[in-house]
């Protein structure tokens, strides 16, 4: 998971870079670099949502087992 979070951020550096170095003028490199953080800020919204969901989801899985092992012992 770390793994995944670091390329993830690793690429939205290198693009990031990528797009300031590149031949173009001013504005239009401050234009992209704007669309192109907007769109990485939705993608991380919506990756940190799926994370939370599937931690939310676990959480219940292990308490609704915690239930029934507490069910069998008494």
């Amino acid at each position: 998971m770390v793994d995944t979070l670091l390329l993830v951020g690793g690429g939205v550096v290198g693009a990031g870079l990528a797009l300031l170095f590149a031949p173009q003028s001013g504005k239009k490199s401050r234009v992209r670099i704007a669309k192109f953080s907007k769109t990485m800020s939705r993608r991380g919204e919506r990756t940190l949502k799926g994370i939370a969901d599937n931690v939310t989801n676990f959480a219940d899985t292990m308490g609704t087992m915690g239930d029934r092992v507490m069910r069998r012992v008494h």
